[in-house]
Protein backbone atom coordinates (compact mmCIF):
# COMPACT_ATOMS: atom_id res chain seq x y z
CA UNK A 1 0.00 0.00 0.00
CA UNK A 2 1.44 3.40 -1.25
CA UNK A 3 0.25 5.57 1.41
CA UNK A 4 1.07 3.52 4.51
CA UNK A 5 4.71 3.36 2.92
CA UNK A 6 4.62 6.91 2.63
CA UNK A 7 3.54 7.31 6.37
CA UNK A 8 5.23 4.72 7.45
CA UNK A 9 8.89 6.62 5.33
CA UNK A 10 7.74 10.06 7.21
CA UNK A 11 7.65 8.52 10.81
CA UNK A 12 10.91 6.66 10.78
CA UNK A 13 12.53 8.97 9.18
CA UNK A 14 11.16 11.84 11.22
CA UNK A 15 12.11 9.95 13.97
CA UNK A 16 15.43 9.85 13.38
CA UNK A 17 15.69 13.75 13.38
CA UNK A 18 14.40 13.48 16.53
CA UNK A 19 16.36 11.00 17.73
CA UNK A 20 19.80 12.41 16.49
CA UNK A 21 18.94 15.61 18.00
CA UNK A 22 18.70 14.36 21.46
CA UNK A 23 21.80 12.42 20.82
CA UNK A 24 24.02 14.80 19.19
CA UNK A 25 24.52 17.03 22.21
CA UNK A 26 26.45 14.11 23.88
CA UNK A 27 28.03 12.81 20.43
CA UNK A 28 28.06 14.98 17.99
CA UNK A 29 29.58 12.34 15.13
CA UNK A 30 27.18 10.47 15.81
CA UNK A 31 23.61 12.81 16.24
CA UNK A 32 23.77 15.05 13.48
CA UNK A 33 24.51 12.46 10.59
CA UNK A 34 21.35 10.53 11.85
CA UNK A 35 19.49 13.57 11.75
CA UNK A 36 20.83 15.28 8.48
CA UNK A 37 20.00 11.41 6.70
CA UNK A 38 16.27 11.57 8.44
CA UNK A 39 16.12 15.39 6.93
CA UNK A 40 17.61 14.50 3.28
CA UNK A 41 15.21 11.11 2.91
CA UNK A 42 12.24 13.52 3.70
CA UNK A 43 13.38 16.99 1.99
CA UNK A 44 13.80 14.68 -1.19
CA UNK A 45 10.72 12.66 -0.99
CA UNK A 46 8.87 15.93 -1.40
CA UNK A 47 7.90 16.15 2.55
CA UNK A 48 10.00 19.85 3.47
CA UNK A 49 7.35 20.52 5.69
CA UNK A 50 8.04 17.23 7.54
CA UNK A 51 11.69 17.61 7.73
CA UNK A 52 10.68 21.47 8.91
CA UNK A 53 8.43 20.08 11.99
CA UNK A 54 10.87 17.21 12.77
CA UNK A 55 13.77 19.25 13.27
CA UNK A 56 11.70 21.92 15.53
CA UNK A 57 10.56 19.16 17.17
CA UNK A 58 14.16 17.72 17.42
CA UNK A 59 15.37 21.23 18.75
CA UNK A 60 12.50 21.50 21.26
CA UNK A 61 12.90 17.99 22.85
CA UNK A 62 16.78 18.64 23.05
CA UNK A 63 16.09 21.99 24.98
CA UNK A 64 13.96 20.65 26.95
CA UNK A 65 16.57 17.99 27.77
CA UNK A 66 19.10 20.40 28.79
CA UNK A 67 18.07 23.55 27.77
CA UNK A 68 21.83 25.09 27.45
CA UNK A 69 22.13 23.00 24.22
CA UNK A 70 19.62 24.91 22.51
CA UNK A 71 22.63 27.92 21.60
CA UNK A 72 24.03 24.37 19.32
CA UNK A 73 20.83 22.25 18.33
CA UNK A 74 18.93 25.58 16.81
CA UNK A 75 21.40 26.95 14.85
CA UNK A 76 22.64 23.81 13.48
CA UNK A 77 19.68 22.43 12.35
CA UNK A 78 18.66 25.40 10.38
CA UNK A 79 21.54 25.19 8.64
CA UNK A 80 21.41 21.29 8.21
CA UNK A 81 18.03 22.49 6.48
CA UNK A 82 19.90 24.49 4.57
CA UNK A 83 22.86 22.06 3.34
CA UNK A 84 20.08 19.37 2.51
CA UNK A 85 17.91 21.67 0.43
CA UNK A 86 20.81 22.90 -1.36
CA UNK A 87 22.78 19.66 -2.14
CA UNK A 88 21.80 19.38 -5.46
CA UNK A 89 23.66 22.96 -6.93
CA UNK A 90 26.19 23.38 -3.57
CA UNK A 91 29.53 21.94 -3.07
CA UNK A 92 29.73 19.14 -0.75
CA UNK A 93 32.83 20.62 0.82
CA UNK A 94 30.98 24.18 1.00
CA UNK A 95 28.61 22.29 3.02
CA UNK A 96 30.87 20.68 5.08
CA UNK A 97 32.97 23.98 5.98
CA UNK A 98 29.63 25.98 6.92
CA UNK A 99 28.50 22.94 9.28
CA UNK A 100 32.09 22.65 11.10
CA UNK A 101 32.05 26.45 11.53
CA UNK A 102 28.22 26.04 13.11
CA UNK A 103 28.47 23.22 14.86
CA UNK A 104 31.84 24.28 16.42
CA UNK A 105 30.50 28.24 17.14
CA UNK A 106 27.30 26.27 18.66
CA UNK A 107 29.27 23.99 20.93
CA UNK A 108 31.51 26.61 22.10
CA UNK A 109 27.61 28.47 22.94
CA UNK A 110 26.31 26.00 24.82
CA UNK A 111 29.22 25.47 26.90
CA UNK A 112 29.29 29.10 27.46
CA UNK A 113 25.60 28.95 28.66
CA UNK A 114 26.08 25.90 30.85
CA UNK A 115 28.94 27.59 32.87
CA UNK A 116 26.87 31.17 33.32
CA UNK A 117 24.26 28.82 34.68
CA UNK A 118 26.50 27.28 37.15
CA UNK A 119 27.54 30.91 38.22
CA UNK A 120 31.30 30.47 36.62
CA UNK A 121 33.00 30.94 32.94
CA UNK A 122 33.38 29.45 30.06
CA UNK A 123 37.28 29.66 30.09
CA UNK A 124 37.23 28.58 33.88
CA UNK A 125 35.31 25.75 33.74
CA UNK A 126 37.04 24.41 30.39
CA UNK A 127 40.19 24.81 32.58
CA UNK A 128 38.53 22.69 35.32
CA UNK A 129 37.50 20.36 32.73
CA UNK A 130 41.37 20.18 31.98
CA UNK A 131 42.58 19.48 35.06
CA UNK A 132 40.16 16.76 36.05
CA UNK A 133 40.75 14.75 32.82
CA UNK A 134 44.47 15.17 33.79
CA UNK A 135 43.82 14.11 37.13
CA UNK A 136 42.00 11.11 35.67
CA UNK A 137 44.78 10.05 33.39
CA UNK A 138 47.35 10.28 36.09
CA UNK A 139 45.20 8.18 38.31
CA UNK A 140 44.24 5.10 35.82
CA UNK A 141 48.18 5.42 34.95
CA UNK A 142 49.18 4.91 39.06
CA UNK A 143 49.13 7.85 40.46
CA UNK A 144 51.28 11.02 40.00
CA UNK A 145 54.70 11.23 40.94
CA UNK A 146 55.78 12.95 44.90
CA UNK A 147 56.98 15.97 42.55
CA UNK A 148 54.11 16.25 40.33
CA UNK A 149 54.76 14.19 37.20
CA UNK A 150 53.98 11.22 35.44
CA UNK A 151 56.60 9.55 33.19
CA UNK A 152 58.43 12.81 33.14
CA UNK A 153 55.72 15.08 32.31
CA UNK A 154 54.95 17.91 34.88
CA UNK A 155 50.94 17.24 35.19
CA UNK A 156 50.15 21.08 35.75
CA UNK A 157 51.89 21.82 32.54
CA UNK A 158 50.11 19.22 30.43
CA UNK A 159 46.50 20.70 31.83
CA UNK A 160 47.73 24.07 30.87
CA UNK A 161 48.20 22.63 27.38
CA UNK A 162 45.04 20.80 27.19
CA UNK A 163 43.02 24.31 28.25
CA UNK A 164 44.96 26.21 25.95
CA UNK A 165 44.10 24.10 23.01
CA UNK A 166 40.23 24.22 23.43
CA UNK A 167 39.51 25.84 20.48
CA UNK A 168 40.94 23.83 18.16
CA UNK A 169 39.22 20.61 19.89
CA UNK A 170 35.90 22.11 19.22
CA UNK A 171 37.20 22.42 15.80
CA UNK A 172 38.44 19.10 15.26
CA UNK A 173 35.20 17.90 16.82
CA UNK A 174 32.77 19.82 14.45
CA UNK A 175 34.93 19.10 11.56
CA UNK A 176 34.44 15.41 12.04
CA UNK A 177 30.69 15.66 12.40
CA UNK A 178 30.48 18.08 9.82
CA UNK A 179 31.93 15.95 7.61
CA UNK A 180 29.87 12.36 8.22
CA UNK A 181 26.60 14.68 8.16
CA UNK A 182 27.30 15.67 4.49
CA UNK A 183 28.04 12.06 3.86
CA UNK A 184 25.14 10.80 5.80
CA UNK A 185 22.98 13.52 4.40
CA UNK A 186 24.34 12.97 0.49
CA UNK A 187 23.48 8.77 0.79
CA UNK A 188 19.51 9.54 1.98
CA UNK A 189 19.14 11.60 -0.80
CA UNK A 190 20.66 9.47 -3.28
CA UNK A 191 18.72 6.82 -1.97
CA UNK A 192 15.54 8.74 -2.93
CA UNK A 193 17.51 9.03 -6.73
CA UNK A 194 18.10 12.43 -6.36
CA UNK A 195 21.09 13.41 -8.12
CA UNK A 196 23.61 15.52 -5.72
CA UNK A 197 26.45 16.25 -4.98
CA UNK A 198 28.30 14.49 -2.46
CA UNK A 199 31.27 14.57 -0.75
CA UNK A 200 34.31 13.43 -3.48
CA UNK A 201 35.49 9.65 -2.97
CA UNK A 202 39.40 11.11 -1.33
CA UNK A 203 41.42 9.77 -3.80
CA UNK A 204 40.22 12.65 -5.57
CA UNK A 205 39.57 14.96 -2.71
CA UNK A 206 41.63 18.12 -3.29
CA UNK A 207 41.08 20.95 -0.67
CA UNK A 208 41.36 24.89 -1.58
CA UNK A 209 45.05 25.88 -1.49
CA UNK A 210 44.14 28.69 0.85
CA UNK A 211 44.32 26.39 3.73
CA UNK A 212 48.01 27.68 3.65
CA UNK A 213 47.16 30.85 4.75
CA UNK A 214 46.30 29.81 8.42
CA UNK A 215 49.68 27.35 8.18
CA UNK A 216 51.67 30.34 7.48
CA UNK A 217 50.08 32.84 9.87
CA UNK A 218 50.12 29.85 12.54
CA UNK A 219 54.27 30.48 12.50
CA UNK A 220 54.31 33.88 12.50
CA UNK A 221 51.64 33.66 16.04
CA UNK A 222 54.64 31.62 17.49
CA UNK A 223 57.95 33.64 16.40
CA UNK A 224 55.63 36.82 17.84
CA UNK A 225 55.09 34.90 20.86
CA UNK A 226 58.34 33.71 21.22
CA UNK A 227 60.19 37.40 20.96
CA UNK A 228 57.43 39.49 23.26
CA UNK A 229 57.99 39.46 26.41
CA UNK A 230 54.48 37.95 27.42
CA UNK A 231 53.73 35.75 24.54
CA UNK A 232 51.79 33.02 25.64
CA UNK A 233 48.16 34.32 24.08
CA UNK A 234 50.38 34.62 20.85
CA UNK A 235 51.64 31.31 21.02
CA UNK A 236 48.25 29.68 21.92
CA UNK A 237 46.93 31.38 19.00
CA UNK A 238 49.88 29.47 16.73
CA UNK A 239 49.40 26.27 18.30
CA UNK A 240 45.92 26.00 17.83
CA UNK A 241 46.09 26.95 14.00
CA UNK A 242 48.98 24.71 13.41
CA UNK A 243 47.57 22.23 15.19
CA UNK A 244 43.94 22.94 12.87
CA UNK A 245 46.01 22.94 9.60
CA UNK A 246 47.85 19.87 10.14
CA UNK A 247 44.54 17.80 10.63
CA UNK A 248 43.19 19.45 7.39
CA UNK A 249 47.01 18.49 5.76
CA UNK A 250 46.20 15.43 7.16
CA UNK A 251 43.23 14.64 4.83
CA UNK A 252 44.96 16.13 2.01
CA UNK A 253 47.92 13.73 2.46
CA UNK A 254 45.45 10.63 3.03
CA UNK A 255 44.34 11.46 -0.50
CA UNK A 256 47.26 11.11 -2.30
CA UNK A 257 48.38 7.91 -0.19
CA UNK A 258 44.55 6.71 -1.12
CA UNK A 259 44.95 7.61 -4.73
CA UNK A 260 48.38 4.87 -4.35
CA UNK A 261 46.38 2.38 -2.72
CA UNK A 262 44.18 2.45 -5.70
CA UNK A 263 46.33 2.65 -8.16
CA UNK A 264 48.23 -0.60 -6.38
CA UNK A 265 44.62 -2.36 -6.55
CA UNK A 266 44.56 -2.69 -2.56
CA UNK A 267 40.99 -3.73 -1.02
CA UNK A 268 38.69 -1.71 1.11
CA UNK A 269 39.96 -3.63 4.42
CA UNK A 270 43.61 -3.53 3.75
CA UNK A 271 43.27 0.39 2.64
CA UNK A 272 41.17 0.72 6.21
CA UNK A 273 43.66 -0.85 8.26
CA UNK A 274 46.44 1.05 6.36
CA UNK A 275 44.71 4.88 6.62
CA UNK A 276 44.35 4.26 10.33
CA UNK A 277 47.94 3.15 10.76
CA UNK A 278 48.85 6.52 8.95
CA UNK A 279 47.01 8.32 11.04
CA UNK A 280 48.42 7.29 14.18
CA UNK A 281 51.59 7.20 12.78
CA UNK A 282 51.11 10.75 11.76
CA UNK A 283 50.51 11.80 15.35
CA UNK A 284 54.06 11.07 16.37
CA UNK A 285 55.73 12.09 13.21
CA UNK A 286 53.84 14.08 10.28
CA UNK A 287 54.83 12.73 7.23
CA UNK A 288 51.61 11.97 5.80
CA UNK A 289 50.69 15.76 6.45
CA UNK A 290 54.06 17.21 5.18
CA UNK A 291 52.75 15.19 1.89
CA UNK A 292 49.57 16.89 1.86
CA UNK A 293 51.46 20.16 2.25
CA UNK A 294 53.76 19.60 -1.15
CA UNK A 295 50.79 17.93 -2.56
CA UNK A 296 49.44 21.48 -2.88
CA UNK A 297 52.58 22.46 -5.21
CA UNK A 298 53.21 19.05 -6.77
CA UNK A 299 49.48 18.09 -7.31
CA UNK A 300 51.16 14.46 -6.62
CA UNK A 301 47.67 12.82 -8.61
CA UNK A 302 47.60 15.08 -11.64
CA UNK A 303 44.18 16.78 -9.97
CA UNK A 304 42.50 19.07 -12.61
CA UNK A 305 42.58 22.61 -10.62
CA UNK A 306 41.86 25.97 -11.23
CA UNK A 307 39.81 26.71 -14.03
CA UNK A 308 40.15 23.58 -15.81
CA UNK A 309 37.31 22.59 -17.49
CA UNK A 310 37.16 19.27 -15.76
CA UNK A 311 37.64 20.45 -12.57
CA UNK A 312 33.62 19.85 -11.63
CA UNK A 313 34.46 15.94 -12.08
CA UNK A 314 35.74 16.08 -8.30
CA UNK A 315 32.16 15.82 -6.77
CA UNK A 316 30.18 13.84 -9.26
CA UNK A 317 28.21 11.83 -7.04
CA UNK A 318 30.99 9.29 -6.17
CA UNK A 319 31.13 9.18 -2.47
CA UNK A 320 33.47 7.41 -0.23
CA UNK A 321 36.59 5.10 -0.61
Amino acid sequence: MPGLSHTRDGVLLSGAVVLGGLVAPILPAIGFPVAAAGLAGLVYRGRVTLAAFAAGMAVAFGTFMAPPDAALLAPVFVVLLFAVGSMQKRSALTNVTLLTAVIAIGSVGSAAVFAWLQGTTFLALTQESARTAVAGFAQAAGGAGTDGTLFGVDLEVLADTMFRLWPVDYFASALIAAVISVAAAGWAANRTGAAVKRLPRLDVLDLSPHVIWPFIAAFAFLAAGRVMSDGTGATTVGLNLLLGVRLLLLVQGLGVVSALYRRIGLGRVTRGAGYVLLVLADSVLPIVSMVGLVDFWANFRKLPREDSPSAGRLEDGASGD
